[in-house]
């Protein structure tokens, strides 16, 4: 089997270079050059080298995929840092929809939508960027009031206003970008692929591969991707929870160093919060039993679930590969 790092390792300065590659590309994509991306590759160097100090030695690839975690989540934690009245803002907004009595949020074929409770399977939900436009339209306005109500009243009108005012369930997204604006809180800007012209794939291939073969593979994981999110949630969570290469490695991680997904959607589409899921990355993939437990469901139906989800994902992707 193939191994990346050296014996040797005794500093950051002695990891490989194309994790070093993969640390920077991330980066750079994430936040610009400039000291704070400095800073950010000092740290993710540090978080990877601790961990292969306890680790000892891994395969390259699962080398690389680390690397690639750790970069993102250190790049996360540095946008929350730039815009934590934001992120605080859209905790809050999702843990009111699932405590305030009337008001709730779903999954609706590839993405989390939130309005009114008996609003679910009977209305349609706005297009995205549907509701900005119309609050931009009408000169929907909001007082800037309070927001460290423990109670969060006032949020909870100001969700109630936005729902009636769409008169239809709205994306997640287009939510809180829209609280955020009305309540004049910085929402953080992301990097668009276009923005990254220029920058490699996290995962890089061998000096000897073919490029080509590189851009249809992360192509496929793309088509794979939207597939699996229009899976019921026991399907998903079955096959990602478990999701394994020919060797019966971990693989979830592609999604990730290809960009296709982050750790935010990867966490959304198993419906699990973005700690909690943080809480079992380093123990994926997990085996039926445990997937069992997280679900509230018995192995044998997990095993069910993946059965029924690898063959409905083998019809839609026939032809494709």
């Amino acid at each position: 089997m193939k191994h990346s790092q050296p014996d040797n390792l005794q500093t950051v300065d002695d990891l490989p270079a194309e994790v070093e590659q993969v640390i920077v590309s991330i980066v750079r994509f994430k936040l610009r050059a400039g000291d704070e991306a400095d800073d950010a590759c000092q740290d993710v160097r540090l978080q990877l080298f601790q961990r292969l100090r306890e680790t000892g030695e891994l395969p390259a690839a699962e080398l690389r995929s680390l690397a690639a975690t750790i970069a993102w989540r250190v790049c996360a934690g540095q946008v929350r840092l730039r815009t934590p009245q934001f992120h605080s803002l859209k905790n809050r907004i999702q843990y009111l929809l699932t405590r305030q009595s009337g008001l709730a949020c779903w999954r609706e074929a590839d993405s989390s939508v939130a309005g009114f409770s008996i609003w679910q399977a009977r209305r349609k939900s706005l297009s995205p960027g549907k509701l900005r436009s119309m609050v931009t339209d009408r000169q929907f306005a909001w007082r800037v009031g309070n927001l460290a109500d423990p109670q969060g009243r006032e949020l909870v009108e100001l969700l109630t206003a936005l729902f009636n005012l769409a008169m239809a369930p709205v994306t997640m997204n287009d939510l809180v970008s829209a609280v955020a604006e009305l309540l004049q809180i910085r929402e953080p800007q992301t990097e668009s692929l276009d923005a990254a012209e220029g920058t490699c794939f996290a995962e890089l291939p061998d000096n000897e591969a073919d490029v080509s073969l590189h851009v249809e593979k992360r192509i496929f994981l793309q088509r794979l991707w939207d597939e699996i999110q229009l899976l019921p949630l026991n399907q998903r969570a079955a096959l990602l929870l478990n999701l394994r290469d020919a060797e019966g490695r971990g693989c979830v991680a592609l999604f990730l160093v290809t960009r296709v997904a982050t750790l935010g959607q990867l966490a959304e589409a198993l419906e699990l919060t973005a700690e909690r899921f943080a809480e079992i990355w380093n123990e994926l993939p997990l085996e039926d039993h445990a997937i069992a437990e997280l679900l509230g469901l018995t192995r044998q139906q997990i095993i069910n679930a993946r059965k029924a989800g690898r063959e409905r994902l083998a019809r839609r992707l026939r032809g494709f590969v």
